[in-house]
């Protein structure tokens, strides 16, 4: 049994507990807040939608639904239920003007909401995120919330922790700090850093009518016009996070044995 396995086995009680709290927290956003846009009859996805294009500026792009177990996408056993983007040029045809999000969300209203990555927004050079397993993703969330300076827009999901942050201004940056996270992925975490140019280049939003499987909760909701933190401070503390949960991996890894 490797040590991460132990660790995933002798500390679930401590994520089960955590991650509800900070979902509870986190959930509401941004429901209840398109009662003050046009978006009367449009539906609470279509409301969610263009909440995140007003409020924070993101690229989106539809998804496909999912009722249940069962994704709009027509594969069984998606292993993206219902938090992957609907075929076509969507890199391209993505959209952060709201009325322009409006017009995409009323010829699929139901669609849940995905932001585009590798993209300038607001309080970002460049859109990205930094995809973690749920244990070491809790223990991160712990860590960033005593360093307010690191701490983002968090997303809980798929048994994933997603942390929203800035690549910087090229790829030689992100790709300096996303080497940061290459000594734990050898050591067999699923750690991924999307938004740098690989073929994933998307998140699935927290969108109200998605729930269970097929969807996302804000365990840190995002503050409008508040800069997202850079990938070199949250690969910072993802260091400090392996070393709180697994502290032989961490040493292991430390002193060049993997």
């Amino acid at each position: 049994m490797t040590e991460i396995q132990r660790g995933a086995e002798s500390r679930p009680a401590r994520a089960a507990a955590a991650r509800p709290e900070r979902a509870a927290q986190g959930a509401p956003w941004p429901a209840g807040r398109g009662s003050r846009r046009d978006t009367e009859g449009d539906g609470p996805a279509a409301e969610a939608a263009v909440a995140y294009a007003e409020d924070l500026g993101w690229p989106l792009t539809p998804g496909f639904a999912a009722e249940g177990e069962c994704c709009g996408c027509g594969r069984e056993q998606c292993p993206d239920l219902g938090a992957h983007p609907v075929p076509g040029a969507w890199r391209v045809a993505c959209c952060a003007t709201p009325t322009l999000v409006r017009v995409v969300w009323r010829m699929c209203s139901g669609a849940p909401v995905l932001a585009v990555l590798g993209r300038a927004v607001p309080g970002a050079t460049r859109l990205g995120a930094v995809q973690a397993p749920a244990l070491i993703g809790v223990a991160a969330l712990e860590l960033l919330s005593k360093r307010s300076a690191a701490q983002g827009p968090v997303v809980d999901g798929h048994g994933r922790i997603c942390f929203l942050v800035d690549l910087g201004p090229g790829e030689e940056c992100a790709a300096r700090d996303e080497q940061e996270f290459d000594c734990w992925r050898k050591a067999g975490m699923d750690l991924m850093v999307l938004g740098a140019g690989h073929e994933r280049e998307y998140v699935p939003l927290p969108t109200p009518g998605h729930s269970g499987r097929s969807g996302v909760v804000w365990a840190v909701a995002p503050e409008p016009e508040r800069a997202l933190p850079p990938l070199a401070a949250v690969a910072e503390v993802f260091d400090r996070a392996v070393r709180s949960t697994y502290p032989s991996l961490w040493s292991t890894v430390h002193a060049g044995w993997i």
